[in-house]
């Protein structure tokens, strides 16, 4: 199954800052919710141990996370990829930094594909659960950048 979400999002921080920590295994690692802890494995990568929950499937899916680009003239991309319980995730969450006057906008969008016992739990669940959790995703990265450049 194949679920895409995108959206748009501002920070008081520079497209510097920003793109510091985004680029910063540890950062995206640590700012993930329903972590249950995760190791840095490399400049570029560090493994989380995700919660999942979705009607009968639930308990700790290993997620990997690499990040593929750390240039700020093109779309900073992070694969993430996780296999457990019966399912794999592959999913591919890009961001482009936007520098403005008072800020960073940033505009992120998400592909995934989902097979296995999740995906067949069902588009009708699966989608609003999905959307939900990128947007929680993306809006505790959104804090934790705001949270590190308070000015």
């Amino acid at each position: 199954m194949k679920i895409a979400e995108n959206g748009t999002f501002f920070v008081h921080a520079t497209q510097q800052e920003v793109l510091a920590l985004v680029t910063d295994p540890e950062f995206l690692a640590r700012t993930l919710p329903d972590s249950k802890g995760y190791r840095v494995t490399g400049a570029d990568s560090a493994v989380v141990d995700m919660l999942i929950g979705v009607s009968h499937i639930k308990g700790t899916m290993p997620t990997t996370l690499a990040i593929l680009s750390r240039d700020a003239e093109t779309p900073l991309t992070v694969r993430v990829t996780a296999q457990g319980l019966g399912s794999r995730v592959d999913m591919t969450l890009t961001f482009q930094l936007q520098e403005q006057p008072e800020g960073t906008q940033v505009n992120w969008s998400s592909d995934a594909m989902i097979s296995g016992v999740l995906a067949s739990v069902g588009s009708g669940l699966l989608r609003p659960l999905a959307k939900r959790n990128f947007d929680g995703i993306v809006t505790a990265i959104q804090e934790a950048i705001e949270a590190a450049y308070r000015h």
